[in-house]
């Protein structure tokens, strides 16, 4: 009830200024409006040449006067008030906004459209605004036409600092985790709402594939051409409310502009180069290590000697040719990638209706050997002017999208792990008694290691295929001048089938605990249906008052339905690789199912106010209602029966430089401040928590039944996020120079949190929320126009985010949470996701060392077992001897200190030149796949960092003894597997030209070509410092080993007929 009223408090803060605001316009209405009787005089010129410039056009923001110039670069124009704000336009040059700050005479310099610019319209989530008047943090991206990504995400690094955007893996489609304002949630979802065309969509960012490794990324949907603009809203997104907190990426789709028909073509090949390898022992350092592990395990030199591997003489041809090769395992998975891109779009109308219509399709061939991807796209958007005040958007959308997959990641059944860990002494294929190579592929090896190229013989057996339609309308009703009905509905329709099938023969025996049994293969099946249905109903007012005052004011009502099924299926051991269907008699057989109902409904006003476009005020209240929620919720509110969530925000903004003032500050050009707080809350909460349910479970193979599956949490709710904010955006010296700085700080309360039950229970845990987080940073940018030639244009500039999250509250205690043989903790007082294990201090060179540190281990059967030479030496918090739980410390934070861009653009006549730098620096991460590759423990093949190996008396090294099973625990969580992540990277450098052609049919044709990931400059060891394990928050800053980022090349084409 405290939080309930809390937020109305907040709410009734902003109603009485709404209603001011109402009021201050009525009683405008009837005043009579000013004269526009003040004539203002001035030249427009070319920034460098000073020439002037023929027929720019300079209006008045928002009131009814304009000017053109004349063959001098003259002009003359009416205005209201020496406060007013020029817009000046004009071909081939970048728009600009000058404040008049009292002056009758001026002069405008305009700069070339090859730099970028700050004042254009950008669409934010109440429509198409000015970027000088919006007053809240937001970054836009409006030039795609040069990309050569497959998913609109994979292209969110040249946000730089607005936006921490880590790539999932190389391979294409995958998309990338995305961060705005740091980590605002712990357990639900951390990753940004995405609105398409003003369309919620689903990211079912928690669906797992039955690939492991493996994101199926909702954005890959849609073909990068057919996109306007991206735009990512880091403030002001309570309109939102219960699912924004942690930002929202708006994504606009292109439509008809013009009534002259015009045909566009895109295209683009390129090629990926083939991922780099860890430096692996060769096949006689294998044996030597492989031999060691025996001798650890306590067999005999004379039985060592009888193992097949160890084999010496040339005469037992079969057995020696087996074990004397020199395979290249890399070269049996991987291979050098390809992509092609086809896009084809066709725009056009009349008076009555405009319209956008494209196809395209994609096909990668990934540097993996038979992963690929093809995706065939169609959209259709159109415009329709029915009446003079009735008019409709129409929005089609159909993807086919086909993947041939294979496990990735460390797994004992991933090709790419498996080239990492077989001995290169082994051969792809089996030999004859006579010890002829065969044709046909060698079975598991006798180290229980599988055959890589074997397994990706079964390609067709595996993959995916997804379908998704869409079918939008926006019907827009001008009931009077101020006026307007709205209401935009669309369904869509997502479909995914995977098959996955594991040979028998060429995989490992693996035990599953589960069933106390073996699997000799494996197959898997998995159909998602995904049905939307989405509504967004705004009475929307609009008016201008007296010249001065404007007033935007919407009510809207907005509903989503998200109905999601799934259904599963198992099975082990199916005897032939021919059989690669599930059927009743395989072993261990699984089937699930999901049919989850999501309905959310959600009520909101929202005011914009500006006074003489200098001060401006945005004040937004939601109120949400979700099926996630509770009934019984101690925030919000409840009413007829259900609880309810209230989101108020307010926002203010001011441009300084408009002010007189400011007149005799010359150098600065446009000076804007802003500030504001809004609340969000968070809704990632799973399906059906806050009631009791049962499932269907399979008991000891032989029958079905029911069991408990979930207790009843009425309580349970949204988490709420309070974010503040002040910004700042100005430029200066005649607009050479742009900055913008913001500092943030958001307070996350009611995280939801997963509590212990009782055993009696039947259950261990459920969820229910508790706890709170801050989150606090800045974000800065700037763009330096350095050269401004006839013939040559500079432009540099840099972006930094910087975030810093804390743990303050957690009422049911500190816990960890188990990541790849790993743990992160979750702590009062320690940021999010921090690594947690033991520190180390070397390796013990002599048995004297290790027995003056008299360190050991707990067995499990209650006697002690102490550390010896060539023993990792522990760290001891608890000094006690005993190396155990208690000597468990933070270890490593996967959280950057700063992250961003750095970026330069050189225009020559018609080249032009970009090139991006991303960076990352300060955070840690957890080499999961090294520890696993010189754990010096087991079968698999080991990096050369373990010829570094102890193996005598008074060695000093840093790598322990080989032993199998590590019975010390020297491979165990530790701060030997904790890497400094920071990177400077060339992620991308674009040269284009523009074809000068006179044509009547064409209009424009550009070339270009670009590459990827050309430099990286790391300290890490990995193959590659950029990685997201997971969507979870939790698994950030973990190398699983997916496939690394590599090099790629591309060349492409644009025509514009």
């Amino acid at each position: 009830m405290n939080r309930y009223i809390h937020s109305c408090l907040k709410l009734k803060g902003i109603i009485p200024l709404v209603l001011m605001l109402f009021t201050l316009s009525a009683a405008s209405q009837n005043s009579s409006e000013n004269k526009l009787n003040i004539e203002v005089k001035g030249l427009i010129r070319d920034a460098h040449t000073k020439k002037p410039i023929n027929a720019a056009q300079i209006s008045l923001q928002d009131k009814k006067s304009s000017a053109v110039t004349d063959e001098d670069g003259k002009f003359s124009i009416k205005v209201q008030s020496l406060k007013d704000v020029l817009q000046v336009v004009a071909y081939d040059y970048n728009t600009t906004e000058i404040a008049l700050r009292g002056r009758d005479l001026i002069v405008i310099d305009l700069y070339s459209n090859q730099f970028s610019s700050y004042f254009k319209n950008v669409d934010v989530i109440t429509g198409t605004k000015r970027n000088s008047s919006i007053n809240y943090g937001l970054k836009s991206v409006d030039d795609l036409s040069k990309t050569n990504v497959v998913a609109a995400d994979e292209m969110m690094y040249v946000l730089g600092g607005n936006v921490r955007s880590v790539s999932r893996s190389g391979i294409a489609g995958i998309g990338s985790s995305l961060f705005i304002r740091g980590i605002n949630s712990l357990n639900a979802n951390a990753q940004p709402l995405f609105v398409v065309d003003g369309v919620i969509w689903n990211s079912l960012y928690d669906v797992e594939s039955v690939h492991s490794g493996f994101f199926s990324d909702v954005l890959d949907n849609i073909d990068v051409n057919d996109i306007e603009n991206i735009t990512v809203l880091k403030d002001a997104t309570s309109i939102y409310g219960s699912k924004a907190s942690n930002g929202v990426i708006l994504i606009n789709t292109k439509r008809g502009k013009s009534m002259v028909t015009k045909i566009g073509l895109n295209m683009f090949t390129g090629i990926k180069t083939q991922p780099s390898s860890f430096p692996m022992m060769n096949g006689e350092q294998f044996r030597t290590y492989a031999s060691e592990l025996l001798s650890s395990k306590g067999v005999s030199p004379r039985d060592i000697s009888k193992f097949d591997f160890l084999e010496t003489d040339p005469s037992n041809k079969m057995i020696y040719n087996m074990y004397h090769n020199n395979t290249n395992w890399d070269d049996e998975v991987y291979q050098q990638g390809s992509t092609q891109n086809y896009n084809i779009s066709v725009t056009g109308g009349d008076e009555k209706a405009m319209y956008y219509f494209s196809l395209g399709y994609t096909g990668n061939k990934d540097v993996v050997k038979t992963v690929d991807f093809s995706r065939i796209n169609s959209r259709f958007n159109a415009d329709f002017n029915f009446m003079k005040n009735f008019t409709m958007k129409l929005n089609i959308g159909f993807t086919h999208v086909e993947r041939t997959n294979i496990d990735d990641g460390i797994s004992p059944l991933s090709v790419t792990w498996l080239s990492k860990i077989k001995s290169p002494f082994l051969s792809p294929y089996s030999f004859t008694t006579t010890g002829e190579l065969a044709t046909d592929y060698a079975s598991t090896d006798s180290f229980n290691i599988g055959n890589p190229t074997a397994i990706l013989k079964y390609k067709d057996v595996n993959g995916m295929k997804k379908n998704r339609f869409n079918l939008g309308f926006l019907p827009s009703y001008q009931i009077t001048k101020d006026l307007s009905l709205s209401t935009m509905f669309d369904y869509s329709l997502d479909k995914t089938t995977e098959r996955r099938f594991i040979p028998q023969d060429f995989t490992p025996v693996i035990y599953i605990p589960e069933y106390n049994g073996y699997s000799h293969n494996e197959v898997n099946s998995q159909v998602m249906r995904n049905t939307a249905v989405f509504d967004d109903t705004r009475l929307t007012y609009v008016k201008n008052f007296n010249g001065l005052h404007n007033l935007r004011t919407i009510l809207g009502w907005r509903y989503l339905t998200n109905y999601y099924e799934a259904d599963y299926a198992e099975g082990h051991n199916t005897n032939y690789n021919s059989n690669t269907t599930i059927n009743k008699d395989l072993s261990f057989l699984q089937v699930n199912g999901i049919n989850n109902r999501t309905n959310s409904l959600s009520n909101y006003l929202n005011a914009e106010y500006n006074f003489d476009n200098r001060y401006f005020a945005t004040a937004t209240v939601s109120i949400d209602g979700s099926s996630r929620f509770g009934k019984e919720t101690e925030g919000g509110f409840s009413l007829f029966g259900h609880s309810w969530a209230v989101f108020p925000s307010l926002y203010a903004g001011w441009i300084a430089s408009s002010e007189r003032f400011m007149k005799n500050l010359k150098f600065i050009d446009f000076l804007k401040l802003r500030m504001g707080y809004g609340l969000t809350g968070n809704d990632g909460i799973k399906d059906y928590e806050s009631m009791a349910y049962f499932t269907s479970v399979r008991f000891m193979d032989r029958a079905n039944g029911l069991v408990l599956a979930n207790i009843e949490n009425s309580k349970i709710q949204w988490e709420t996020t309070g974010k503040a904010s002040v910004g700042m955006d100005m430029n200066l010296l005649n607009n050479r120079l742009s900055l913008s700085f913001d500092l943030f700080k958001s307070y996350t309360s009611n995280l939801l949190v997963m509590r212990t039950l009782p055993e009696v229970s039947g259950l261990l845990n459920y969820w229910d929320n508790g706890g709170k987080l801050t989150n606090s940073g800045y974000e800065a940018s700037l763009n330096w126009r350095a050269l401004n030639l006839s013939n040559l244009k500079w432009e540099i500039g840099f972006s930094v985010g910087h975030y810093k999250n804390k743990i303050t509250s957690l009422p049911y205690g500190s816990y960890t949470t188990s990541v790849y043989g790993g743990e992160v903790l979750t702590s009062v007082g320690q940021s999010a996701s921090v690594f947690y294990g033991y520190k180390t201090n070397g390796v013990f060179a002599t048995n004297a060392e290790a027995e003056a540190a008299d360190l050991k281990i707990l067995n499990t059967d209650g006697t002690y077992t102490s550390f010896k030479a060539g023993d990792i030496i522990f760290e001891e918090v608890e000094k006690d001897g005993i190396i155990d739980e208690k000597d468990k410390q933070v270890i490593g934070d996967p959280n950057p200190d700063i992250y961003g861009t750095i970026f330069t653009k050189i225009a020559v006549k018609r080249f032009t030149l970009n090139t991006v730098f991303t960076y990352s620096y300060g955070n840690d991460v957890y080499n999961y796949q090294r520890r696993m590759l010189e754990s010096g423990s087991d079968f698999s093949n080991q990096t050369t960092a373990m010829l570094r190996r102890w193996t005598a008396e008074g060695q000093v090294t840093d790598q322990p003894k080989a032993y199998y099973g590590d019975p010390m625990g020297n491979a165990r969580f530790s701060d030997r597997w904790i890497e400094d992540g920071s990177y400077l990277r060339l992620k991308n450098i674009t040269l284009s030209y523009d074809v000068p052609i006179k044509s009547d049919f064409i209009e424009g044709f550009t070339i270009w070509a670009s590459a990827n990931n050309l430099v990286t400059f790391t300290k890490y060891l990995g193959l590659d410092p950029e990685f997201s394990a997971k969507n979870s928050v939790y698994y950030q800053g973990i190398d699983a080993g997916l496939v690394p980022l590599t090099k790629s090349y591309y060349l492409g084409v644009k025509f514009n007929l």
